[in-house]
């Protein structure tokens, strides 16, 4: 999303292709480096795709493309690959009037820039509309969520492959037939869509994997992974649940979408919310009209975090625990908690936690005790708690525990 923002102020500067090229890498770095709170980012490695001049040229592209179906630029030829970009490292392009009306306003007030840049995307992508409509973003909205039901796996290969396809469709079968999942299938269309998208994948898989094989002269790689199974699994019930829902699209779009709504403070998502395992899309804030008539409501604020610190006790009893108990829990699996039953972003519970923990709201009646241990693998999808402290450094926090106000009495006095 943030690609958007610096390449089209580098348009808008006049800056050849190489140029947007590097500013849209420079972004990608500097979220890396803010996002890095183990230590593990290596300037080195930047330095190298830096001198790379085909490093960061399909996200240049793309994001040139989005500018252009925006109408903030105007369209032109760009390069077809990377290894064609040194043809078009000085050509330069031409920002449309509602372009350097957009750069203006994003360089003044980035929230009313990225505001801005929904309706328009509102606009330019159905599936934009679409993607928001489904999870409880519109005002024609019929659900607040949308569940993908999943089946958890431990990683052991005690069913085969096909036993495990089997056991996968049985179960999104039996989730659509009960659950609450913002859409519905027949049961036969289900088994078809599901077992079709997965065996032509593997189809694929296996002939790529026969064709590297033969190359190389050697025997062909095992179908598939039971890994790479779940996965595809997963991608075709997305598409499954979105197409049954009324707005078709590919796994890679809803990843896209799911992050750009999360990022503008308009849905959230969670593998890890409590019952039966799932993917959990849910509304953060609605948007009505579209283009340059938008309106926004977000869940956010001080109402919003006092709710957090009042849901906690009673979800904190569900997450194998008392409130006055020492037990702690990952920072992660009770965000997804709190989030999902109150329909609100991950930044809004970080804020909740950050306000309660330096004593900035009203009493709750417990304590929150935050450690920096990790208790377990931080799933992908997800984020430690980072607070700032006193020194102006930040403070990366795991796990959490909740004490009754008593009971953190007696660890004072002890």
């Amino acid at each position: 999303m943030t690609y958007i923002e610096s390449a089209a102020v580098a348009v808008a500067n006049g800056e050849p292709f190489e140029r947007i090229r590097l500013s849209v890498l420079d972004r990608a770095e500097r979220i890396a480096r803010n996002s890095d709170h183990d230590g593990t980012f290596d300037s080195s490695k930047w330095e190298k795709r830096r001198q790379d001049p085909m490093s960061y040229v399909h996200n240049t592209v793309d994001v040139l493309k989005e500018l252009m179906r925006l109408g903030w630029v105007e369209r032109h030829v760009l390069p077809s690959t990377p290894r064609s970009a040194y043809a078009h490292a000085h050509v330069t392009y031409e920002t449309t009037p509602a372009g350097l009306a957009w750069t203006d306003l994003v360089k003044q007030d980035q929230v009313a820039g990225y505001n801005a840049l929904v309706g328009a995307l509102l606009k330019a992508h159905p599936q934009f509309e679409g993607f928001l409509r489904l999870v409880g973003s519109r005002p024609d909205s019929t659900a607040d969520h949308l569940t993908v039901p999943l089946l958890r796996t431990d990683g052991s290969s005690e069913l085969g492959d096909s036993a495990y396809l089997t056991a996968f469709v049985g179960h999104v079968v039996e989730a659509a037939r009960t659950g609450d999942l913002g859409w519905s299938e027949e049961p036969e269309i289900i088994e078809h869509r599901l077992r079709t998208y997965v065996d032509r994948a593997l189809e694929r898989w296996a002939a790529r994997a026969k064709q590297r094989a033969a190359k190389e002269d050697r025997t062909p790689e095992r179908p598939t992974t039971r890994k790479r199974l779940v996965m595809l699994c997963e991608e075709a019930t997305v598409r499954l649940a979105f197409t049954a829902a009324g707005c078709p699209m590919d796994y890679i779009s809803h990843e896209l979408l799911r992050r750009w709504t999360r990022s503008l403070g308009l849905a959230n998502f969670s593998y890890y919310a409590p019952g039966p395992h799932a993917l959990r899309l849910w509304a953060t804030g609605t948007v009505s009209g579209t283009g340059d008539q938008v309106a926004f409501r977000r869940t956010v604020g001080p109402q919003v975090r006092q709710s957090v610190l009042a849901a906690l006790p009673r979800i904190w009893s569900t997450e194998e625990g008392l409130l006055d108990d020492a037990t702690y829990h990952p920072v992660w699996r009770v965000r997804a908690a709190v989030c999902w039953e109150l329909r609100i972003s991950d930044e809004e519970f970080d804020a909740a936690i950050a306000a309660a923990y330096h004593g900035e709201l009203p009493d709750p009646g417990f304590r929150i005790h935050l450690d920096e241990a990790s208790q377990l693998r931080t799933p992908g999808s997800v984020r430690p708690l980072v607070l700032p402290s006193s020194t102006g450094q930040d403070r990366v926090f795991h796990v959490m525990s909740l004490y009754s106000a008593r009971r953190a009495e007696e660890v004072a006095s002890g």
